[in-house]
């Protein structure tokens, strides 16, 4: 049934065919300049799948060393159940075992995670969604994210999440400069957190606080929030954050945000299933990449 799929890396070309995959299935957060980031990423994490020289399907393949995230494995609906999609996840978990990962990841919706399970995945907990309105306000300890504030932005993630996220928090910094936002006390770091906008709502994360913050002093952390929601100027935020972190999720419910039923379930395969798992985390990034 598959001799005629062709699995490629995919080309410039194909990143509006794979932004329309991610708009056909109500991704909005998923756009063309998330497609291209990731391309400059890394354009072999890209995959394509073709019958008879058309699209059918995309995934993409995020590598962190010793773990990767799989994201947007999306099947054009009049193709879906043959295969196709069973193909690009393993396509996709070989390209990051060859990486170097131990273990893969992903965020996978519920009515997918049977496939992977059939593929060794298991379940970790679920990687909540939430959404709300946040009055925006100003602290007197947050400011914009600058370019000089990078390293020591990158070491704290680094720190939290478990591996290297550099570029895509540059990235993010580039795209929406007016939504990257830093806490400092003194001269030092002590969180922050990026944004990305839509037509009508902005997606906070990744959030990540320093230990000490968290240990004496999390509520300070809702001013980075705050800070985000008074730049963003709109009445929708999404965020999302795994319900294993308890403070998080207390947090962002006692701010009145709304879980969405769907969320999808935090998976891994492999021997691990801590990265993006520190309590300084609050919040992840994409579905995608952690």
């Amino acid at each position: 049934m598959l001799d005629d799929l062709i699995i490629r890396r995919m080309q410039v070309t194909d990143l509006a065919f794979a932004a329309q995959c991610t708009a056909n299935e109500g991704w909005a957060s998923e756009t063309l300049a998330s497609f291209e980031g990731f391309y400059q990423h890394d354009p072999e994490g890209c995959l394509l799948a073709e019958r008879g020289g058309h699209p059918v399907g995309i995934c993409i393949a995020t590598a962190y060393g010793h773990a990767g995230f799989v994201g947007e494995l999306i099947v054009r609906p009049e193709v879906r159940g043959q295969g196709i999609g069973a193909a690009l996840l393993n396509r996709a978990t070989a390209y990051l075992h060859e990486r170097g990962a131990a273990t893969v990841y992903l965020d996978g919706v519920v009515k997918a995670t049977p496939l992977y399970e059939r593929h060794g995945f298991r379940k970790v907990c679920r990687s909540l969604r939430f959404s709300g309105a946040l009055a925006g306000s100003q602290n007197p300890h947050v400011r914009r994210m600058q370019a000089g504030d990078l390293p020591s932005v990158f070491a704290l993630d680094r720190q939290a999440f478990g591996a290297d996220r550099s570029f895509f928090l540059a990235y993010r910094l580039r795209l929406f400069p007016e939504l990257c936002h830093v806490m400092i006390e003194g001269d030092r770091l002590k969180g922050f957190i990026p944004g990305r906008r839509g037509e009508s709502w902005t997606a906070a994360g990744p959030w990540v606080m320093t230990r000490h913050v968290m240990a004496h002093r999390a509520r300070d952390s809702v001013g980075l929030l705050a800070s985000l929601a008074n730049a963003a100027g709109v009445a929708s935020i999404s965020i999302g954050v795994l319900e294993t972190h308890h403070n998080a999720v207390e947090l962002i419910r006692s701010l009145g945000f709304t879980l969405r039923e769907d969320s999808p379930w935090r998976m891994a395969l492999g021997p691990s299933s801590d990265l993006g798992a520190s309590p300084h985390c609050f919040a992840v990034g994409t579905a995608a990449k952690g």
